[in-house]
């Protein structure tokens, strides 16, 4: 029942994909018979009419495809599936009716918004499938480009954003939750909400492998000679796919749209935002190696950029420098040391390091094994061992542990009013689409 704290998403990025490029969402036009091929020959049948739009027995089978790899189950049984596929057939009469009706008011999104929300999703796709390569690979097992997906997602998108933006307008603006109301349902839900899973509070110091300066004269020599193709006039996505050394050259060295902060690297955002739309900039040296970067699209605070990276990696000599420091910087906390001085001084961080090198509250369970080892036996207030790990050598000290509970009022409050404040819409909006039912034609020609 409860869509609150802690949701586990379980949604497979790949089989997002599967579907995206499968699949007619609800509006076949102008059918009248009740069967049809499809390509490939197979015979598709019509579930639903609304007006002259179709509800297709593919679209019910897409929507439990879907929902079953979200769950994460292979098979149903024969009376729970037939439950699911009439709520999928409501849903999907209730968003064609939607659909019409947001079109003869003439509700409209913008195509920058739709473009700006299937880059967020293709970008949030690629990290679901653990990056470039694995998207990539993902996207050749579809037979599709990456342009192919976004024109997929295009349609569907405008759709739901234009339904998204009708309903709201028509039952959203009087939606409104108390503190009260939010109290009271916590009160009688609390034994019901999930519990707060175990955590242990952590700082830390991260100690990255520096290339020489050999290697970072090599990656200078090799951007500068890219960067003067481009001033003669070369494509930078082009270049992008020829040179750049970032598993994005596949896309033209895109990066889709996306938040500079979350890179968590502050002299890329620091360039990016100093970029008007259409312009490059100078060589940026970040712990990659120097980047091109080039701005294509701003948004708020959402941006959407190429670039073409030059990396600089370190090499085993630099690798052992770095955990030498590590385990000095240690020694040195551990006999006594200024932990927050330790990390203002010598953590490569940026985000962290000003804070004392404070990463919050981790549940224990999203933790890697080899961390929870390092860390079991670790007292609050004590240092572990130094963890190596992808980024680099960490210095981890536990401020505090805190075993699983019940969340207390203040932690679920917020998320409790947007699960009451959707409950409201979503019963707004099902007596708004009753009424829409009683205006528009609503056939049902079979079992979904």
């Amino acid at each position: 029942m409860h869509r609150t704290i802690m949701r586990a998403a379980a949604a497979a990025a790949a089989a997002w994909l599967s579907l995206a490029a499968g699949g007619v969402s609800a509006g076949a036009a102008g059918v009248s018979s009740d069967t049809f091929a499809i390509q490939g020959g197979v015979i598709d049948r019509v579930v639903a009419t609304i007006e002259d739009r179709a509800i297709l027995k593919s679209d019910i089978d897409t929507e439990l495809k879907r929902i079953l790899v979200q769950t994460q189950r292979t098979e149903i049984p024969a009376a729970e599936e037939k439950t699911i596929r009439g709520e999928i057939l409501n849903g999907l009469i209730a968003e064609a009716l939607l659909a019409i009706q947001a079109e003869r008011d003439k509700i409209t999104v913008e195509d920058r918004e739709v473009d700006a929300r299937v880059d967020q999703m293709i970008e949030q796709n690629r990290t679901m499938l653990g990056g470039d390569d694995a998207f990539a690979r993902q996207l050749a097992a579809e037979g599709l480009t990456l342009e192919g997906l976004k024109a997929i997602y295009r349609d569907k998108t405008r759709t739901r954003m234009i339904i998204d933006r009708f309903a709201y307008q028509k039952v959203g603006n009087d939606v409104r939750v108390s503190d009260r109301e939010v109290r009271e349902y916590y009160k009688a839900h609390v034994e019901e909400l999930p519990k707060r899973p175990p955590t242990v509070n952590l700082a830390h110091i991260l100690i990255v492998a520096k290339p020489s300066e050999a290697v970072l004269a090599a990656a200078l020599d090799k951007i500068s000679g890219i960067e003067k193709r481009l001033k003669a006039g070369a494509d930078f996505a082009a270049l992008a796919k020829e040179t750049s050394d970032c598993p994005s050259a596949k896309f033209g060295g895109s990066l889709g749209t996306i938040r500079l902060e979350d890179l968590n690297n502050p002299a890329f955002e620091d360039a990016a935002h100093a970029l008007a739309p259409g312009e490059t900039s100078a060589p940026v040296l970040t712990d990659f190696g120097y980047h091109l970067i080039r701005v294509e699209r701003v948004e708020g605070d959402m941006v959407t950029l190429r670039h073409i990276l030059a990396r600089a990696e370190a090499t085993q000599r630099d690798l052992e420098a770095a955990a030498t420091l590590a385990e000095r910087v240690r020694a040195e906390i551990a006999a006594g040391g200024d932990f927050v001085a330790g990390a203002a001084k010598y953590s490569d961080d940026a985000a962290t390091k000003s804070a004392g090198g404070m990463l919050g509250e981790v549940p224990i369970e999203n933790l890697p094994e080899s961390v929870r080892e390092t860390l079991r036996g670790v007292a609050a207030g004590e240092i572990a061992p130094v963890i190596k790990d992808p980024k680099g050598f960490r210095i981890l000290r536990v401020i505090s542990w805190d075993e699983g509970r019940a969340y207390t009022y203040d932690e679920a409050k917020d998320e409790l009013r947007r699960f009451i404040e959707q409950e409201k819409l979503e019963l707004r909006l099902g007596e708004y689409v009753e009424e829409l039912k009683k205006t528009y034609s609503v056939e049902i020609r079979g079992e979904a």
